[in-house]
């Protein structure tokens, strides 16, 4: 009588998931990983006016921000992906990453934290 009830209960189980012979359609599953950052996308302008107010002091080299990931935190960390070009004769061009972090409102202004050349 056990395994009776046993198996009308599996097979109820696998009639309502769908069982191993019904497939249901995939659908995309987006991956989201918390505390990580975002893709790399285009920027948007309020992005292209952070990075300009961010590096509007720097001298020596010019930085073309190409796109941007965010991540947040504590306020948001933004992962600028540019293109360098330092202010020298005949001067080479290369890629190089900017992270910015953008305090809270009212915690304090946006800064540079690191700038790595890729």
């Amino acid at each position: 009588m056990l395994k009776l009830t046993i198996a009308i209960l599996a097979a109820t189980l696998l009639t309502a998931c769908g069982g191993p012979g019904r497939r249901a359609e995939k659908q995309p599953q987006k991956t989201v990983l918390c505390g990580g950052y975002t893709q790399q996308r285009p920027l948007s302008d309020a992005e292209r006016a952070l990075f300009r107010q961010v590096t509007d002091s720097l001298t020596g080299v010019s930085y073309t921000p190409e796109s941007v990931a965010t991540q947040v935190v504590a306020g948001t960390n933004y992962r600028f992906v540019c293109t360098a070009k330092a202010a020298t004769p005949d001067p080479a061009t290369y890629e190089a990453e900017i992270v910015v972090y953008q305090p809270l409102p009212g915690r304090g202004e946006p800064k540079i934290t690191k700038i790595t050349r890729l």
